[in-house]
């Protein structure tokens, strides 16, 4: 498991609120959350200067 999985993976334990993810791991990011299905999970707010701030998705899709 990655850094980014393990720390994805304690976001979705509720160990974490949001997770920040620089600009330079954007595009990694954003990948493996599609590869692992992820991405409905979650709700990203950009920020200024290519910050991506992660949270909990509080809809998740049932189906």
């Amino acid at each position: 498991m990655t850094d980014w999985e393990h720390t994805f993976q304690q976001l979705f334990d509720e160990q974490q609120d949001e997770v920040k993810v620089p600009r330079k791991d954007f595009l990694s990011v954003r990948t493996m959350l599609i590869e692992k299905g992820w991405l409905f999970q979650v709700v990203g707010e950009a920020k200024h200067g290519g910050i991506t701030i992660y949270r909990r998705n509080p809809v998740v899709p049932t189906s």
